[in-house]
């Protein structure tokens, strides 16, 4: 007698489930095309094309990066020669140097296993030519390993910043950036800047009516403006737009009341942008010719 209340609400939420999946692989707008791009898990937009977005995949493929028109074109895909692709999980633009270049990180974690991760920076060819690997920069965490899903570049004080992904409250991690290539075997660690306690955790009535987003709630993706003037945070039902006053860090800055940003409802986003102008994000994630869409930006 007191399991059938259970296998009702497994049925309920099964059923919920169902019908999600099948609201949310309708057609009707913009979609990724190339159908290799299965499991895109981060997103940037080009500093070297404007109306450019790079975009990878999630673990299990090669070390590769694609070009992606702004509904979703397929512009081929090149390979990152010398890096190598464990679990890639965000993209960040940013210059190194004066020139455009893109940060890869290579930093999930889902069981918290990983003795180390690791960031990628290269070249940005923009609408030809190849990646040119820049440095590669081996880190640790000061508190252990974390699984990570969220890394932008902070312009402002030429550093990255990471925010975990799997614990509540999450975690805020940062990481100059290098004024010249690591040295081969040399380790990092990520200063912790302390807990983020301003990203709403999902509750039943979340997970009772969007399913499919709340089975996994935490940040996806980070990006921070070309400015360096606010940061997004994108989970898999909304965003998070946290501004930042002119001084401030990012301790203070997170530890503020975000402004929500609705976002379409796709299947797993996993990915989110800010555009070259800081007026639009573009959200994509899993999925074969997953729908892709540009959501404004407060001004």
């Amino acid at each position: 007698m007191t399991r059938r209340p259970h296998r009702l609400h497994a049925l309920l939420g099964s059923l919920l489930l169902l019908s999600s999946c099948a609201l949310l692989s309708q057609p009707g707008g913009p979609q990724l095309e190339n159908p290799e791009l299965d499991e895109l898990s981060g997103l940037a937009s080009s500093l070297a094309m404007p109306g450019l977005l790079w975009g990878h995949n999630d673990s299990g493929d090669s070390p590769r990066l694609f070009r992606i028109g702004p509904r979703g074109e397929d512009h081929g895909f090149v390979p990152v020669k010398g890096a190598v692709a464990i679990d890639w999980e965000d993209i960040a633009s940013f210059r190194w140097q004066g020139e455009p270049a893109l940060l890869i990180g290579d930093v999930g974690d889902n069981h918290a296993r990983r003795e180390h991760v690791t960031l990628y920076a290269v070249r940005d060819p923009g609408a030809q030519g190849e990646p040119t690997l820049l440095w590669t920069l081996d880190f640790q965490y000061p508190d252990g390993p974390r699984d990570c899903e969220a890394v932008a570049v902070d312009p402002v004080e030429n550093a990255v910043i990471l925010i975990s992904k799997r614990e509540h409250p999450q975690h805020l991690y940062r990481l100059p950036l290098p004024k010249l290539p690591p040295r081969p075997g040399s380790m990092a660690v990520a200063e912790a800047l302390g807990p983020i306690t301003t990203l709403p955790r999902s509750s039943f009535a979340d997970w009772f009516e969007t399913p499919l987003y709340s089975e996994f709630d935490g940040p996806t993706a980070l990006d921070i403006d070309a400015a360096g003037r606010f940061a997004v945070v994108v989970t898999y039902k909304d965003a998070f737009l946290y501004p930042r006053r002119e001084g401030q860090s990012w301790k203070d800055a997170f530890a503020a009341t975000p402004t929500l940003i609705r976002l379409p409802h796709l299947r797993q986003t996993e990915a989110g942008a800010i555009s070259s102008d800081g007026r639009t994000l573009t959200v994509s994630g899993e999925g074969v010719h997953m729908a892709i869409a540009q959501v404004p930006l407060p001004r």
